[in-house]
């Protein structure tokens, strides 16, 4: 099978659900990945005959797209930051607003609490950023932490890891003091809780419907600051005067965070906005 072979049998496999440009990337990143296709041979070197075992890694890729797999499972890794970040379906895959908090955050001073971790994508960029900070983050699923312990060795950097669930505070303190993590000892704390109401699941893609994890999107619809109350009590508890508590969040809610950060004693409250104009990140400071 040559490059044009495939392109044009991948088309017809996506042209159901995928416009072209998207499928122009999603053909193009598959054929660098399986093939080793530089990205200008998409249109230069068509005639190019691809190996039986590429081709073959190539049709069950295309295969998973087709049903719906978004292409950074596929591949099994995003870019994030400076790091390359390994992804599966037990973790979320970074948004570009996750990389806009990372900016916001690594500019600021002192040692860092990454909550629902995740992939590690941002206690690893953080760490990246600046291997002279202590980085510690935690969350609730054992596969999402021992995915971001392998972020963490593959990208070089020592994060100090704990399984621990926000609805128990207790427990996540014992945890936290196993790890050496100390009370207000920490210049920020960053966070990017479930926040994605379960009114909202129809307005997503199938894509993530079908393949994200709900545990780390999802909260219901009657409680949807669930995960907000914990982690302005967790704050209050290890952030050092002065320290930066910084959080994405869902755009309807940006007020109501607000006033809880209020209510728990934070000051210098603000609402930050992403690329496309929306009230995503909350910043609060921790005045004791």
């Amino acid at each position: 099978m040559t490059i044009r072979e495939f392109k044009s049998y991948a088309k017809v496999r996506l042209e159901k659900d995928r416009e072209a440009p998207e499928m122009r990337v999603i053909i193009s990143s598959l054929l660098a990945e399986f093939a080793g296709i530089p990205h200008y041979w998409y249109h230069t070197q068509e005639d190019h005959v691809l190996s039986t075992d590429a081709e073959k890694a190539l049709m069950e890729a295309i295969s998973q797209a087709a049903a719906g797999k978004p292409l950074q499972y596929i591949l099994g890794y995003v870019k994030f930051g400076e790091c390359r970040i390994a992804v599966n379906e037990q973790v979320l895959i970074p948004r570009p607003e996750t990389e806009e908090l990372w900016n916001r955050a690594k500019q600021m001073e002192g040692d860092i609490l990454d909550a629902c971790t995740g992939s590690g994508c941002l206690a690893v960029a953080l760490k990246k950023a600046d291997p002279l900070r202590k980085v510690f983050a935690f969350d609730v699923s054992p596969e999402a932490l021992e995915l971001a312990g392998k972020n963490a060795v593959g990208n070089q950097v020592d994060i100090d890891l704990f399984l621990a669930d926000l609805n128990d505070l207790n427990g996540l303190e014992q945890a936290a003091d196993r790890v050496g993590l100390k009370k207000r000892s920490l210049g920020l704390i960053t966070a990017n809780p479930p926040y994605v109401t379960e009114r909202e699941k129809e307005q997503m893609a199938h894509g993530v419907l079908a393949f994200e994890p709900h545990l780390a999107l999802f909260v219901p619809d009657e409680d949807p600051m669930q995960f907000y109350r914990p982690l302005a009590a967790l704050g209050s508890l290890y952030l050092k005067n002065g320290g930066i508590f910084l959080t994405e969040i869902n755009e309807k809610y940006g007020q109501g965070v607000s006033l809880l950060m209020r209510d728990t004693g934070y000051t210098d409250i603000r609402i930050h906005k992403d690329l496309h104009e929306k009230n995503r990140f909350v910043e609060a400071k921790w005045i004791q």
